[in-house]
């Protein structure tokens, strides 16, 4: 069974997102005002923690690193996040190897998150495949 499916799916996962958002807005070391708007509708960060859980096989919206850099600004804050992020996900159903799996996940997020590096764009050439030849 994925960890999409023991989070109790897709109904869970947007349930979630409210809960959050309030847990972040009562702790001083996060200032969600910049991101009013993402957590309004909270569609891509919800989409992406779905993608990211096993839920869905791709993830086509805004790339994490603009979704939680303006609020997680060091190592000390990501943490804290995914701190919430655990505690609501898990309400009242906490599992320790669901929970560290899901640390684990993120932790393998932390580098975009914290050290968003720009990604050189790629030339794309036509060519006709009579010209290409061994």
């Amino acid at each position: 069974m994925t960890l999409y499916l023991k989070l109790g799916g897709r109904e869970a996962m947007v349930k979630a997102m409210p809960r959050l958002r309030a847990r972040l807005e009562q702790d001083p070391c996060f200032d969600i005002s910049r991101l009013q708007k993402e957590f309004e509708r909270a569609d891509d960060f919800t989409e992406f923690l779905i993608f990211l859980v096993g839920g869905a096989p791709f993830y086509d919206g805004k790339p994490i690193c603009e979704l939680l850099s303006p609020i997680c600004t060091c190592n000390e804050v990501y943490e804290r996040f995914v701190d919430h992020l655990v505690m609501v996900l898990f309400a009242g159903k906490r599992s320790e190897t669901d929970e560290t799996d899901l640390r684990q996940l993120m932790t393998t997020l932390r580098p975009q998150v914290l050290d968003p590096r720009p990604v050189d764009p790629i030339m794309v050439y036509s060519v006709e495949q009579e010209l290409i030849s061994a």
